[in-house]
C-alpha cells in the first residue's frame, strides 16, 4: 500500500505582537522540530510596532514557512499565496535533501533538462499532496474591524484548496477564548465549506494575544494530543 504523503501546516493570522505569558519563538521551535510548518500573515499598518513585524517574520523563519505583511483588503489573496508557497517550499527542501544524499547536488545545480523534469514533478506533488492546515486566527480586541474579512478569506482558501487533487482539510483555532482560555478549536478539520462557515459564525472578539500558547495548542491538535487527553478524561469537547 502506498504511503500517504501528508503536509501539516499552521498559518498564523495576526495584527500585532504577542502579549501572553509564553515565548512564541520557543513554541515555534517545538512545532518546527516535530516537522510541522508555520507560516505567518501580519495585518500590519504604519502604526504597528517594529516588534510586531519582527515577531511575525521570526516565527515563520523558525517554523520553516513563509511570511507576508499585508493590508486588510489583500488578506484573501495573501492567505492563498502563503499556503501554496509554503507547500512548494517544503517540497523543494525535501527534494534538495534527497538529491544531496544521492548525487551530492541540489536542484539549481542540475542541468536545465534535468532541473525542468524535477520542477515538473514538484508541481505535481504540490497539487496532489494531502494537506492538514490549522488557521491560527487572532481574535483579540484589535481585530474587531478585521474579523469579517478574515472569515471570508478562510472560506475562500478552503474553496481554492478543494480544487486540488489532494485532500485538503482546514481547522480554525481562535485565540484568545472568551472563557478565559488561551485558545479555542473553533472548527475541527473539515473539507466541508458549510461546516466551516457555521463554525466561523461563533467567533467572538475579546482579550489579548497569547500567540505562544495558541501555537502550542495548534501543535497539540495537529498531533492529536488534545483529543487523546480529553478521551482519557472521559470528555471530548471541540
Amino acid at each position: 500500500m502506498e504511503k500517504e504523503v501528508l503536509f501539516k501546516q499552521i498559518i498564523l493570522v495576526t495584527d500585532g505582537e504577542s502579549n501572553g505569558k509564553g515565548d512564541p519563538m520557543e513554541s515555534a521551535k517545538i512545532v518546527s522540530e516535530a516537522g510541522i510548518t508555520i507560516s505567518t500573515i501580519g495585518i500590519i499598518n504604519r502604526d504597528s510596532s517594529e516588534m510586531a513585524r519582527y515577531e511575525i517574520e521570526q516565527i515563520a523563519r523558525i517554523g520553516k514557512g513563509v511570511w507576508e505583511i499585508t493590508e486588510l483588503d489583500k488578506l484573501q489573496q495573501t492567505m492563498q499565496m502563503v499556503t501554496q508557497k509554503s507547500i512548494y517550499q517544503t517540497i523543494q527542501t525535501a527534494v534538495n535533501k534527497e538529491l544531496k544524499s544521492i548525487i551530492d547536488t541540489e536542484i539549481n545545480d542540475l542541468k536545465p533538462d534535468s532541473r525542468e523534469k524535477i520542477l515538473g514533478l514538484m508541481d505535481n506533488l504540490s497539487d496532489s499532496i494531502n494537506l492538514k492546515c490549522i488557521i491560527l486566527l487572532d481574535t483579540s480586541k484589535s481585530m474587531v474591524s478585521k474579523i469579517d474579512i478574515a472569515k471570508k478569506s478562510i472560506l475562500s482558501l478552503l474553496n481554492i484548496l478543494n480544487s486540488r487533487e489532494g485532500k485538503s482539510e482546514i481547522a480554525v483555532l481562535s485565540f484568545p477564548y472568551m472563557r478565559g482560555e488561551n485558545y479555542n478549536l473553533t472548527c475541527d478539520f473539515t473539507e466541508d465549506i458549510n461546516i466551516l462557515k457555521r463554525s466561523l459564525e461563533n467567533i467572538k472578539i475579546s482579550g489579548n494575544t497569547p500567540t505562544a500558547e495558541a501555537l502550542y495548542g495548534a501543535f497539540r491538535i495537529l498531533e492529536g494530543k488534545e483529543i487523546e487527553e480529553d478521551l482519557e478524561e472521559g470528555c471530548l469537547i471541540l
